[in-house]
C-alpha cells in the first residue's frame, strides 16, 4: 500500500500557509490530509498559524496569545505572497474543519503546551469532538508534555511524536504515550529505522519532504506517511490509483 499524503500547512509552496484557499488547493490535488497548526489566542481561540507571532505570515504583528482573535480575524495573511491573495484571512481550527469535514484526514500539531497555553489539549479535543472527527484527526507535536496531557485527557485518540533524530531513539517514548506515529525528518530516515520502528507497531512519517525523487523514494522504501509543501508533486510521484 503507498503511503498516506498530506499537504503541509495545505499547500505552502503554493499559496498562504495554513489558510482555508490552501487547503481546499491541497485537497484539488486529491492528497489524502493536510497537516496543520494551532495555538491559542488571548481569547482562548484555536486559531490555526504555524508561528508565535502574526509577524512573517500576515501584514500585523504581536504574539498570537496577546490577540484576541477578533484582532487577529483583521489581519491579512495573503497580501504578502501577491495581490492574487490580498484578503485571505487567518482561520480558526473550526473554521477549517467546519469547511472540509470528514472529506480529509487531519495531523494537528499542538505548537506549545498547557504550560504555554493552558488548557490547550482539552479545547482542541472538545473541538474534535464537536464535529464528530476524531477517527479523522492525529495530534502531533514536538512537545511530549502536550502529547502526555492529550493522552491523559483521552486514551484513544490517535497521537504522534514529531522528532528531529532517529526513529529508533523515541520508539520507548512512544509506546509509554500510547502513540501510533513518529514524525521525523526525512533526511535522517533510513531503511534500518522503518524496520526496527515497524517491528515495534509504530508507524513512521516523513517530513517535509519536497524533492520529486524523494517523494518517490520513499514512497519505494515503505513508509507510512509523507508530508509536502507541494501536493501536486507528492500526488503525481505517489499516488497510483
Amino acid at each position: 500500500m503507498r503511503p498516506l499524503l498530506f499537504g503541509h500547512r495545505g499547500s505552502r509552496g503554493l499559496s498562504p500557509e495554513n489558510t482555508i484557499p490552501s487547503f481546499k488547493i491541497a485537497k484539488c490535488f486529491g492528497v489524502d490530509g493536510v497537516e496543520l497548526d494551532v495555538h491559542l489566542s488571548k481569547d482562548k481561540k484555536l486559531v490555526v498559524i504555524h508561528d508565535e507571532t502574526v509577524d512573517r505570515t500576515t501584514n500585523g504583528k504581536g504574539r498570537v496569545s496577546e490577540l484576541t482573535y477578533d484582532e487577529i480575524g483583521r489581519l491579512d495573511a495573503g497580501i504578502k505572497l501577491g495581490q492574487q491573495w490580498k484578503g485571505t484571512g487567518v482561520p480558526l481550527l473550526k473554521d477549517v474543519l467546519e469547511t472540509f469535514g470528514d472529506s480529509l484526514l487531519y495531523k494537528i500539531e499542538i505548537k506549545h503546551s498547557s504550560k504555554v497555553y493552558p488548557d490547550i489539549e482539552r479545547l482542541l479535543l472538545e473541538e474534535i469532538e464537536r464535529f464528530s472527527l476524531k477517527d479523522k484527526v492525529q495530534i502531533i507535536s514536538f512537545d511530549f508534555d502536550a502529547l502526555e496531557k492529550v493522552r491523559e485527557l483521552d486514551k484513544n485518540v490517535e497521537i504522534g511524536l514529531i522528532i528531529v533524530g532517529k526513529p529508533r531513539w523515541f520508539i520507548d517514548i512512544a509506546k509509554k504515550l500510547n502513540a501510533k506515529w513518529i514524525h521525523a525528518s526525512s533526511w535522517l530516515i533510513t531503511n534500518d529505522d522503518l524496520k526496527i520502528t515497524h517491528d515495534n507497531d509504530l508507524k513512521i512519517g516523513v517530513w517535509t519532504v519536497n524533492e520529486e525523487e524523494e517523494m518517490k523514494s520513499y514512497c519505494e522504501m515503505g513508509v507510512d506517511d509523507i508530508t509536502s509543501d507541494f501536493p501536486n508533486q507528492l500526488v503525481k510521484a505517489c499516488k497510483n490509483d
